[in-house]
């Protein structure tokens, strides 16, 4: 249940700040993208203390972050 609620969650907060970092910025991709990386890799630490996570596991994660991201921030920047 952590898998999938903890980086959706995440991907929420990181599609939020993609978008209060870069507002404004016309070249704002790739601020955005290394927002979604950082918190993909924030998650290395903090999954660990739920449950263990194996190698196969990080594909799911980083699916859900994903998504969570790109669906919050496109709507964000289509206010």
């Amino acid at each position: 249940m952590y898998k999938v609620l903890i980086p959706l969650f995440l991907g929420i907060i990181a599609g939020l700040l993609s978008y209060i970092i870069t507002f404004g910025v016309r070249g704002r991709d790739p601020l955005g993208i290394i927002v979604l990386v950082l918190f993909i890799y924030i998650q290395k630490f903090i999954l660990r203390r739920f449950e263990k996570i194996e190698a196969k596991d990080w594909i799911s994660i980083s699916f859900m972050t994903f998504a969570g991201w790109y669906i919050f921030w496109v709507f964000l920047l289509n206010l």
